[in-house]
């Protein structure tokens, strides 16, 4: 429910697409000055803990976000605080959530578990871009981010519940010469550190469109009905492609996800050539299930070539390099659009993450990396 309605919150609030664009970039630099932090914690701490903690303070968070407007204009301060404090936990939570997936399934069904991960958020995607439109459109955003709010609580609640075995752990260090660790570890990777340089340029224009997109369907559709319609569909697509994904076995991974990652560019070609409502969406369907089969395969890539002690740390550095520009796409897109125009601004970017993802693969070491580092799987 979040991105629906945490962007018709800000436009209501300011009806400044330059306000949405400072509130979405105070969550992701708050992200990344405390992932590599996050990253060192989870390789520390029992990873399970570290979630349940992300989880308790997102509650807290986005139940505040949601008192406050319902209860009438909070000022934009607020929202940025609230929303950094949101950026913040995720950052913990993220480097943790990968981690703590080869810890609970052998190798062999680690593919199909990272899949129906990918595809459980993808599901949720659909109900919850459906749901906040309605209420957005019907009550205002407050009781959409009030939802969101009952959705951590929920997770908290299945996340003690989870029962593991305890990882052993070697004598903690102090905490730069872990974070130099995890460092040396990824930057050691050709393939690996290659492909977050491409991802973040890719990121950085993918942020124009989360700024623009909801504008756009303000001015050229219905508003908020048709980007929950958008957001809808792409989680829709998700879904389909998680559960196919289940079953896709490459002995060089990167050589499948990236050409389906490029799908994800057509919606923001398809807004700026005024598609109607309906092909916008087609194209949103297609790119879900692109990203979520080029996650789970990436993702299940990094996890068997890692060793787990060094996994969350090793992620953070990933993840860090990956949204290391996404701020800078936020920040640019209104002001760009101001310039040339929404539809201008769309397509190129898009077209731009086409040759970011063609980049990446023409990496040697990115086309010929195998599945695993001691044996491929078979096709």
């Amino acid at each position: 429910m979040a991105p629906v309605a945490l962007a018709f919150a800000v436009l209501h609030l300011t009806h400044s697409a330059e306000d949405l664009g400072f509130v979405l970039t105070a969550y992701a630099i708050s992200q990344l000055v405390f992932l590599l932090a996050g990253g060192v914690v989870a390789d520390r701490v029992p990873r399970r803990l570290v979630l349940l903690g992300s989880d308790a303070v997102r509650f807290v968070a986005e139940a505040m976000l949601a008192a406050f407007l319902l209860g009438g204009r909070p000022s934009l301060l607020v929202v940025l605080i609230l929303v950094f404090v949101q950026g913040a936990a995720s950052a913990l939570f993220m480097p943790a959530s990968v981690g703590l997936v080869p810890a609970l399934v052998e190798d062999v069904h680690l593919q199909s578990a990272n899949s129906l991960l990918q595809t459980a958020s993808s599901a949720a995607s659909i109900i919850g871009p459906a749901v906040a439109g309605v209420l957005v459109v019907a009550d205002g955003p407050g009781w959409a981010i009030a939802a969101d709010a009952a959705s951590y609580g929920v997770s908290v609640a299945t996340l003690a519940m989870l029962k593991m075995t305890r990882l052993e752990r070697g004598e903690g260090r102090r905490f730069l010469a872990d974070l130099r660790e995890g460092w040396d570890e990824f930057r050691s990777r050709d393939w690996y550190w290659k492909s977050v340089v491409g991802a973040g340029v890719f990121n950085m224009l993918f942020a124009v469109y989360v700024v623009l997109g909801p504008v756009a369907s303000i001015r050229f559709y219905s508003g908020a009905k048709s980007w929950a319609i958008i957001a809808t569909t792409a989680g829709l697509g998700s879904v389909v492609g998680g559960l196919l994904g289940t079953r896709i076995r490459a002995q060089h991974p990167m050589r499948v996800a990236l050409p389906l990652v490029i799908l994800f560019s057509l919606p923001p070609l398809a807004i700026g050539a005024r598609l109607p409502v309906a092909a916008v969406a087609a194209t949103a369907g297609f790119g879900g299930a692109g990203l979520v089969n080029f996650n789970s395969l990436f993702i299940t890539t990094v996890q068997r070539h890692v060793p787990e002690e060094l996994l969350s740390r090793v992620v953070a550095y990933d993840w860090f390099g990956s949204l290391l520009a996404y701020p800078i796409g936020l920040a640019i897109a209104a002001p760009l659009a101001d310039m040339v125009g929404i539809r201008v601004v769309l397509v190129v970017s898009a077209l731009l993450e086409v040759v970011s993802i063609v980049a990446i693969l023409a990496v040697r070491s990115v086309w010929n990396l195998d599945a695993s580092p001691t044996e491929a799987t078979p096709s």
